[in-house]
């Protein structure tokens, strides 16, 4: 589910409640935001902080414009922040944009499925995904493992260098020749 599929107002009426239930704010809100932190599925950790800092009506953006700071949540926040325009790339520090840009590009490998399907997504972007993995890869983004992946997945999709050799190697070695001759 996204957040623009989600009803503002049942979230308000959600998120009071929950608060109520727990009888302190600052630490439900604490709560919830560890909930977001800990989610496994980016795109999900993604509509919920948007969920969240919707609901908290004239809160949510002083929330994320804080969480920009927080070296786990500052992808998410980030790109909440500008996808509602309220910070645009020119307000975003370098490091900024880097993280923003390493979070779509783990959020579109999440929703390609990973392997394959984020193989083709990364090879019809062309050229321009090469340079666009190369920045996130040397942004701060938290995930590393995730960069990892993103690394792998264009190695293979792209051919990078490295992922080339490899492959001309085996491919030589396999069909008996190494471009060499062979001593008798």
């Amino acid at each position: 589910m996204l957040a623009e599929d989600y009803d503002p107002d049942a979230a308000r009426t959600e998120l009071a409640g929950w608060i109520t239930a727990r009888g302190e704010r600052e630490g439900a809100l604490r709560q919830l935001t560890d909930a977001v932190r800990t989610m496994t599925f980016r795109t999900r950790a993604q509509a919920m902080l948007d969920v969240l800092s919707a609901a908290l009506d004239g809160e949510g953006e002083g929330m994320l414009r804080t969480l920009r700071r927080d070296t786990q949540l500052a992808p998410l926040a980030l790109n909440a922040l500008a996808h509602r325009e309220l910070l645009s790339p020119e307000d975003m520090t370098d490091a900024e944009q880097l993280l923003v840009l390493a979070e779509s590009l783990l959020q579109l490998v999440e929703l390609a499925g990973g392997g394959d399907g984020a193989e083709e997504m990364l090879r019809a972007q062309g050229p321009q995904a090469r340079d666009a993995v190369a920045a996130a890869l040397d942004s701060a983004h938290p995930d590393r493992a995730g960069l990892d992946e993103l690394r792998q997945l264009a190695a293979r999709a792209l051919g990078t260098h490295g992922a080339r050799v490899g492959r001309a190697r085996k491919a030589r070695r396999s069909s008996g020749k190494s471009g060499r001759k062979r001593p008798r």
